[in-house]
């Protein structure tokens, strides 16, 4: 994958991913599908990201708080 890198900050970052759980704004798709009372295979499937990934996910969301 093409990775480019920040003038501004340097900071590199890739225009598209090809594991969708690292794409923008699907940590907060997860809370509030968990606020909707889906379940974690449930969330995994809508996503189509890991079951790992979204139970990885919460236990750092509730260690957070």
């Amino acid at each position: 994958m093409q990775r480019y890198r920040c003038k501004g900050c340097g900071k590199s970052f890739q225009a598209d991913y090809s594991y969708n759980a690292w794409k923008a704004g699907i940590k907060e798709q997860i809370d509030t599908q968990t606020l909707n009372s889906s379940g974690v295979r449930d969330i995994s499937r809508n996503l189509k990201i890991a079951k790992g990934t979204v139970i990885r996910h919460l236990k750092k969301k509730k260690s957070a708080t």
